[in-house]
């Protein structure tokens, strides 16, 4: 007997598990009659329990906001989920809406799970309810399994099939695939490995979009080849005709024409190798200044050594983003951002004369991650300062640590290209029209969609526009400096709203429809930036950057000496501390973009006092210029 109307099924393909990812990879790519694409598993450290929990939830948080932050061990006992109470508990400490089971218990009759007795058939618990009961299991042969789970469709809308690796079993699947009911949709995710590296699955589909295979994507990830696991619940439900809960932030997942493979190989093989360069990247650059201090200082002396190293820190980010585009190879990537990086700045420093020379490291890097927030941020996820996608925590936009590093940019450069302009409207009107561009490109959904970002860049923008406007900060211009941060998130609410930017914001903050769900977001926040702040180093490092602003404040007469005939640095560094605290207090990442703001001061203060005094422009420019 055939299914009527709607079914799904969701199959976890065994080829390859606990080998090589590129293994799996291959194994569903073969499959030419399924869409294809890459499947970001969890939010933060990856476990295979996480990864199946969270696609009966439809949403997700990292590790760290629930208590405790490993998950029991799941396993089929029966028709019931061993240990599935352990698991809402943990999910009802979470600082949001976290429903495990949520799927299956949208769905009419529940859901049904097809396997083989052996081993622990963890993946049922995707079709398991709220109470941790699967409707319906059918466990026996390998060879039997494209039987039994047609034979599961007849009286269940959703059916789980856990597909072992073998021969056999992958024959089955196949069958599954040439045999699909029009009607129906089949989702086929690769079996989450046990591992503790971060996953992207493989994932193919059949009868989600386009009749023609092509490349999945869902409104989570907005990359071509890349959904997440909590699109699961939407794109099963979706097909289904049932409504999406609320507390849903996964989307359902759609496919694009064209089946380009190589594309969707290339994008996982480069996220692959992001995350292992990061701390060799940055080991590079510190030998890199090391190697310029020492040989710099014999050289060419003290204050073009301090010039040259600034200048080649504030290089950084735009080096980054130009190896993402060249994809080299390992060491060829370390030389360009570390010796590479130092390297511009010292030539930076001779073509530019102090303090000017800022001006194109800050405004070329701005511009350059605008342009590409612009185009959908394709350089951005692929460079070693992205938020990559392998966490999950970010498919698209900036992440924690440019949020802190390109508002500094933006201010030096406009502080660089002003040279000795005077305080006047001109100026602080050259600076709030910058970090307004910047903010809106980080912010907007359709873009970066980053409200804290915008937060954070407001603060920046109203500190150093005030502090450029003729005569001082008035009280009527330091208040509305104090409002410009809450103005902006207003802003950036129309913006959504006006072009379906249906970012997280939208949903979670401008779609609650009770003062509670925002409260929910409040503390998740709050949660997330504590447990920032104390993880590893990091409460050494907040000290180190606190104390750092704080002896700046106090002595920043002595710091900008030799900056008179300069006002704009003195606005761009205030600027620059306030969107480092103010971004501190916003942030889910908390202390993290102190830390990383006051390193980006710390280079433009290394460029400023490499000249004070030596290479000054003497004359002011007229009132008014920039």
């Amino acid at each position: 007997m055939e299914p009527a109307g709607a079914r799904v099924i969701v199959a976890f393909d065994g080829a390859a598990v606990g080998e090589s990812s590129t293994v799996a990879f291959d194994a569903l790519a073969a499959r030419e009659r399924l869409s294809f694409g890459l499947l970001g598993a969890t939010q933060g450290a990856y476990s295979v329990r996480q990864t199946l929990l969270d696609m009966t939830q439809g949403s997700r948080l990292s590790r760290s906001g629930y208590d405790p932050g490993t998950p029991p061990a799941l396993a089929l006992a029966g028709r019931r989920i061993a240990a599935w109470d352990a698991a809402v508990r943990r999910a009802r400490s979470a600082p949001a809406p976290i429903v495990p089971g949520l799927l299956a218990s949208s769905v009419p009759g529940g859901a049904a799970y097809v396997g083989t007795p052996s081993g622990s058939n963890v993946q049922a618990v995707v079709a398991a309810d709220r109470r941790g009961r699967v409707a319906g299991v059918s466990l026996g042969a390998e060879s039997d399994l494209a039987r039994r789970a047609r034979a599961m469709l007849v009286r269940h809308r959703l059916v789980v099939v856990n597909v072992p690796d073998s021969r056999v079993a992958r024959d089955q699947l196949d069958r599954l695939v040439r045999r699909r009911d029009p009607a129906h949709a089949l989702l086929v995710i690769a079996t989450p490995p046990r591992s503790r590296a971060p996953q992207l699955l493989p994932v193919g589909a059949a009868g989600v979009g386009e009749r023609a295979p092509g490349l999945l994507r869902s409104r989570t990830a907005r990359r071509d080849g890349l959904v997440t696991g909590i699109d699961v619940l939407p794109t099963v439900l979706t097909h289904l005709r049932l409504p999406v809960p609320r507390t849903v932030h996964g989307r359902p997942i759609t496919v694009v024409p064209g089946r380009d493979v190589a594309y969707v190989r290339a994008l996982e093989r480069r996220l692959r190798a992001v995350y292992p360069r990061r701390y060799p990247a940055a080991a590079w650059v510190l030998g890199a200044l090391l190697f310029a201090a020492i040989a710099g200082n014999a050289v060419l002396g003290r204050r073009r050594t301090l010039r040259g190293c600034g200048l080649g820190l504030l290089w950084l980010p735009s080096v980054a983003l130009l190896t993402a585009a060249l994809e080299p190879s390992r060491h060829v990537e370390l030389l360009i951002v570390g010796p590479g990086s130092i390297a511009l700045g010292f030539l930076t420093d001779r073509l530019l004369a102090w303090p000017r020379a800022p001006a194109l490291p800050g405004l070329v890097g701005a511009g350059a991650y605008v342009a590409d927030l612009a185009f959908g941020s394709p350089l951005i996820v692929r460079s070693l300062l992205g938020p990559n996608p392998r966490f999950g925590a970010r498919f698209y936009g900036i992440g924690n640590e440019l949020e802190a590093v390109l508002p500094v940019l933006a201010l030096v450069g406009i502080a660089g290209a002003a040279g000795a302009a005077l305080r006047s409207r001109r100026l602080a009107a050259a600076f709030a029209a910058t970090m307004l561009v910047l903010g809106a490109a980080v912010g907007a959904g359709r873009l970066g969609a980053d409200v804290g970002g915008v937060i954070t860049i407001g603060a920046g923008g109203a500190a150093a526009t005030v502090a450029s406007l003729p005569g001082g900060p008035s009280r009527r211009a330091v208040l509305l400096a104090c409002a410009i941060p809450l103005l902006a998130v207003a802003a950036l609410a129309a913006i959504d709203l006006l072009t379906g930017g249906d970012s997280h914001f939208s949903s979670t903050v401008l779609g609650a429809d009770d003062p509670a769900a925002l409260w929910d977001v409040v503390e998740r926040r709050t949660t997330l930036a504590a447990q920032a702040f104390a993880r590893g180093l990091m409460p050494l490092a907040t000290l180190a950057a606190a104390a750092a602003v704080f002896a700046g404040i106090r002595r920043r007469r002595a710091l900008l000496r030799g900056l008179e005939h300069h006002p704009a640095w003195a606005a761009a560094l205030a600027g620059g501390v306030a969107a480092g605290i103010v971004g501190s207090l916003a942030n889910d990442s908390g202390p993290v973009l102190l830390v990383l703001g006051t390193v980006g001061l710390g280079a433009a203060m290394l460029y400023l006092r490499g000249g004070a005094g030596a290479d000054s422009e003497p004359k002011p420019a007229a009132e008014g210029g920039v």
